[in-house]
């Protein structure tokens, strides 16, 4: 009796730190964090002209956006070589929230530029995207290979239903 409550006991500490150590941030992944103002998504936008850009806008404490992020990751991962870029933008407060972000950037072993929204006049930095976004997140924006806006989605978004708006942008 005393040896099973002890393997009890072991598996039970062994699943707490499998499940301790899943949560933690991937150590070997140390995520670049930029700030980009309203100016400096246009230009963003601009330098990626030639490639479909997937622009996703979340927050650590918006569990929707948190739900979303696996899929956006493999849509990046599925049509990264065909052309596509995807560009976080983390609307969290760069000042008080930047550990949080990194943090869970790592987590999900993201290992390219993301940014954080630097801008103090939220309304200018939500128009400077599209005029009819109300600044609820998450929020995808789409845009073609020449840089317009083609979709926009409200709304935490399936991988499948984003590669349905980007494969045609990407002529697969």
């Amino acid at each position: 009796m005393r040896r099973l409550v002890v393997v009890g006991f072991l598996l039970v500490w062994v699943a707490a730190a499998a499940s301790s150590l899943e949560r933690q941030p991937h150590p070997s992944v140390q995520p670049q964090i930029l700030q980009v103002d309203e100016a400096g998504l246009k230009h963003l936008v601009a330098e990626f002209k030639g490639k479909v850009v997937v622009l996703n806008f979340w927050a650590t404490w918006c569990t929707p956006c948190i739900e979303e992020f696996p899929g956006l990751l493999k849509l990046q991962r599925t049509y990264r070589d065909k052309g596509l870029e995807l560009v976080f933008v983390s609307i969290d407060h760069p000042k008080k929230s930047l550990p949080q972000v990194s943090a869970f950037l790592r987590r999900m072993k993201v290992d390219f530029p993301t940014y954080i929204k630097k801008s103090t006049d939220d309304e200018v930095f939500i128009n400077s995207v599209y005029g009819g976004w109300s600044g609820a997140i998450p929020a995808t924006f789409i845009y073609d290979r020449q840089g317009r806006l083609m979709h926009n989605r409200i709304d935490a978004q399936s991988f499948e239903q984003l590669a349905v708006l980007v494969a045609p942008l990407l002529d697969l």
